[in-house]
This record gives C-alpha cells, sequence and structure tokens, in this order.
C-alpha cells in the first residue's frame, strides 16, 4: 500500500518555508473534528477530545498584534474553556513573546528544521523495524505518562488523537525493538509526494544512549528520500536538546512557530 499517496501538490513557487507551514496547517486539519477557514488562518476545533490543544486551537498566518490576536481568539474560540494561538508570521512571532508572557499566557516556540546536509557520522539504521500501531501506541503512552500533571482522561484522548492522527495522515510508523522484540523507541513519517515531516521521536528511558533516536530518524529521511519528496522537515522545541541531534543528523533550521496558551 502506497502510505505516501500525494493529498496536495505544493506549487513551485511556493518557498520551503511556506511549504512547511502549509503541510502542518493541512495535516492538523485532517485530524480534527472541524474546522473553520477566517481571513486570518483558521479554527480548529474538536470537542470529543478538548485536552488536545494541537485540535483545538486558532491558527494565525498573518502578522497580528498582540491586542488583535487576544480579540481574535476570544471571538473564534469563545466556547472552548481554554485559549490556544499558533501564530506561523516568523517578523511577528519574535515581538509577541514579550507581551503574552507579561499577561501570563504559556509560550513554547518550535523550530522548524529542513533535511539539507550530510551527517556528522553513520547511523545504524538497520535497527529500525515497521511498527504496528497498537505496540506503537504503548510506547506512545509512556511518553505522555512522563508528564506527572497529566489525567487519566487527559492521556486517553491524547492516545485516541495519536491514533486518529496517524491513521488520517497515513503515517508510517518506525520504532527499533529490544532482544525481547518489544519497542523501545519510536518515530513517524507523513508525507504527500513531496513534502515530508518527521515526527514524535522519543525512546525509553532505559533504551536512552544506545543511538536509536539518531537511527530512526536518519532512517526516516532516508524512506522519505526514496519515495520521492524533495523537502523533508522536522519540528523540535526550540529550547529543548533533541534539535542539536538533529543538526548532527543533517536539519538545518528554516524558521518557527510560536504556541501561546491561556487556561
Amino acid at each position: 500500500m502506497d502510505r505516501f499517496r500525494p493529498h496536495a501538490q505544493p506549487s513551485p513557487a511556493v518557498d520551503p518555508l511556506g511549504r512547511v507551514l502549509a503541510f502542518m496547517r493541512a495535516s492538523f486539519v485532517r485530524s480534527a473534528d472541524a474546522t473553520r477557514p477566517i481571513e486570518a488562518g483558521v479554527v480548529l476545533s474538536t470537542p470529543s477530545m478538548p485536552a488536545v490543544w494541537a485540535v483545538n486551537q486558532l491558527r494565525v498566518k498573518d502578522p497580528l498584534g498582540y491586542q488583535a490576536l487576544v480579540a481574535l481568539a476570544d471571538e473564534q474560540l469563545a466556547d472552548f474553556e481554554y485559549r490556544h494561538i499558533v501564530v506561523e508570521d516568523q517578523l511577528a512571532g519574535p515581538g509577541l513573546e514579550q507581551a503574552f508572557r507579561t499577561a501570563g499566557w504559556k509560550i513554547e516556540r518550535e523550530l522548524l528544521m529542513g533535511l539539507s546536509s550530510a551527517p556528522d557520522r553513520p547511523a545504524n539504521v538497520g535497527v529500525v523495524d515497521e511498527a504496528e500501531e497498537d505496540e506503537w501506541l504503548e510506547v506512545m503512552a509512556r511518553w505522555y505518562g512522563e508528564d506527572p500533571d497529566l489525567g487519566t482522561d487527559a492521556l486517553a484522548q491524547l492516545l485516541a488523537h495519536s491514533r486518529r492522527d496517524a491513521r488520517a495522515n497515513r503515517d508510517r510508523l518506525l520504532g527499533v525493538r529490544s532482544g525481547d522484540g518489544r519497542l523501545v523507541a519510536i518515530t513517524k513519517l507523513r508525507g504527500d509526494g513531496s513534502t515530508a515531516q518527521v515526527e514524535d521521536v522519543y525512546t525509553v528511558p532505559e533504551a536512552r544512549g544506545r543511538g536509536y533516536a539518531r537511527a530512526l530518524v536518519s532512517r526516516a529521511g532516508e524512506l522519505a528520500r526514496v519515495e520521492g519528496h524533495d523537502l523533508i522537515f522536522i519540528v523540535a522545541d526550540d529550547e529543548g536538546w533533541p534539535k542539536q541531534l538533529y543538526e548532527r543528523i543533517g536539519f538545518r533550521p528554516m524558521g518557527r512557530v510560536w504556541q501561546f496558551h491561556r487556561g
């Protein structure tokens, strides 16, 4: 089965960052209960999974200021128990951080990185195997479970969304197994025939330090190239260490996305 059946071919005139942002936007839209395009961007709503911010958000591509964004969120997310705003504009994002921080919002900055260079050293990609959905989700449950504040209901919603998201985007699930056959590290790969994303890279604590994340990300990049994708990217927490690993594998910064959340 062709997991990477094209959803939509990007225009050659679209810049790489624009392609990545459009790809991410489309991925979220496919896994949400409902979407509502607005002039500034799109509103995603998933009442069946209120704990999953990724599909309950105001996603804005236009360069709006703090007051305009808050007013738009209050208008468009009036039925939500919280406000979650995602800003894509590269010029507006940095200037918004201080205003939202001062107002007490939670801020997350994601770094978008494109695969454009050779790795610093080879990876042992031979350890990477295809993963079944249920076993892959078991490892996702361990990842989510590392958050001590995550309740049982929220965990169930996040896992349900992970299953829905992977199916909606026809993701290829990859993993590394221990000697007894259990998955101990995972990632997934999604693509539209031109652009591909490596996502959800995680290794269980007892298997860390063995190069599994490097192997998974490297293998996913290889598979994406074989499938004909000319743009391959990954998203990293701009404040976290994994971006350093991705850079060593050959990914380079392309841009950022800003998330502002208020409960």
